[in-house]
C-alpha cells in the first residue's frame, strides 16, 4: 500500500519509510553528527533531538499553542515538514484523532521515548527535492524552523510545493526565526555576525525569514496572516524566556562544525564567545523575532 492510500483509509496502520532516498552521507565532528549531502547546519544526532524536544516544548509556550492557522475539528489529513522527532506532528494527531497526520523528514529520529499515535505516519523526504505525495491531499502543510536547510533562492520553490500538495481551500503554515535580536551585547552580536557569514557559505540568507507573509502573498495564497513574536531570551522573561534561552543555548552549541567548518572560526574563539552569551542576554534583556505566517489556497 502507498501513502496515499494510507491517507484515504483511516482504518490502516501507519506506513513508515514510504519513500527511500539514496543512501545517507553524514560525517562525525567533535563527536557531532553530520548530514553532509544536504546544507542543513546543525547535527543530525541524539543530543540534538533531546533539544528539539525541549524546544517544541518551549516554543508551545512561547507561541500560544502549535498552530495559528485556522483549522478546525473537519480536518482530514495534515502534513508536517521537517518533522523531525514529530512532536509537533504527535500533538496534532492527538489533537485531531480523526485525521491522518504525516511527518516528512530526511530520516527518521532514532527513538524519542514518546509513543507514536495510530494516525501518525512518518514519510523519508527531502524538502528541497519534490515532495511524495499527489497533488491536493492535505487540509493543511506546517513548517517550522526550516531557516537553515533551505537555501534563500530555494524558497519560492519549497512553497509552490507545499502549496501543490494542499488541497483547494486548505491551510499552509510557516514558523521561522531569522537572526533579528535587540538589546544584544558585543558577544551576541559577534556571533550573529559568524552566523550570517557562515549562512552565506551556503546561500542562506537569515534576514529573509521576516518576509515569509510576503512569500505567501507572491505564491497566490489569499487570506494571508502574518504575526512576529517578541521572544524573551532569558531568566529575566520569566519562565518561558529561561526555558527560550536553554534551547538557544543548545542550538548554538550544535551550531559550532558548521561555524569552525564552514565559517573558519576558531574552536577556542567559538567557546569563549558562547559560554558569554547567557550572561549577557541577562544583562541586555535580549529579544528574538519569531515569525508566523499562513495563507490559503
Amino acid at each position: 500500500m502507498d501513502i496515499f492510500s494510507f491517507l484515504t483509509n483511516k482504518k490502516q496502520k501507519p506506513l513508515s519509510n514510504y519513500h527511500q532516498l539514496p543512501k545517507l552521507q553524514v560525517s562525525f565532528i567533535r563527536g557531532r553528527r553530520h548530514r553532509v549531502d544536504v546544507p542543513y547546519a546543525l547535527p543530525k544526532d541524539e543530543l540534538e533531538e533531546e533539544r528539539i524536544n525541549f524546544q517544541h516544548y518551549a516554543l508551545h509556550k512561547l507561541l500560544g499553542g502549535n498552530y495559528h492557522a485556522p483549522i478546525d475539528h473537519t480536518v482530514e489529513r495534515i502534513l508536517d515538514v521537517g518533522t523531525g522527532t514529530a512532536q509537533w506532528a504527535y500533538d496534532i494527531a492527538r489533537q485531531f484523532p480523526h485525521a491522518q497526520v504525516c511527518g516528512l523528514d530526511l530520516e527518521q529520529s532514532r527513538g524519542t521515548g514518546f509513543l507514536s499515535p495510530e494516525n501518525y505516519s512518518f514519510v523519508q523526504g527531502n524538502i528541497l527535492e519534490p515532495l511524495p505525495f499527489p497533488d491536493n491531499t492535505f487540509d493543511f502543510v506546517h513548517q517550522r524552523l526550516l531557516v537553515s536547510a533551505i537555501p534563500t533562492a530555494h524558497w519560492p520553490t519549497v512553497v509552490q510545493e507545499l502549496i501543490r500538495v494542499t488541497r483547494p481551500g486548505g491551510y499552509i503554515e510557516l514558523a521561522e526565526a531569522g537572526n533579528c535580536y535587540h538589546h544584544v551585547g558585543v558577544h551576541t552580536y559577534t556571533f550573529l555576525q559568524w552566523g550570517q557569514a557562515a549562512s552565506a557559505q551556503r546561500s542562506i540568507d537569515l534576514a529573509t525569514m521576516k518576509h515569509l507573509g510576503e512569500l505567501l502573498a507572491r505564491a497566490k495564497l489569499g487570506h494571508i496572516n502574518t504575526r512576529t513574536f517578541l521572544l524573551p531570551v532569558g531568566s529575566w522573561g520569566g519562565k518561558e524566556g529561561a526555558l527560550y534561552a536553554k534551547d538557544m543555548y543548545a542550538a548554538f552549541q550544535g551550531l559550532k562544525n558548521f561555524f569552525c567548518q564552514v565559517g573558519g572560526i576558531d574552536p577556542h574563539q567559538f567557546d569563549a564567545t558562547l559560554s558569554a552569551l547567557p550572561q549577557e542576554w541577562e544583562a541586555y534583556h535580549t529579544t528574538h523575532e519569531f515569525y508566523v505566517a499562513y495563507g490559503q489556497k
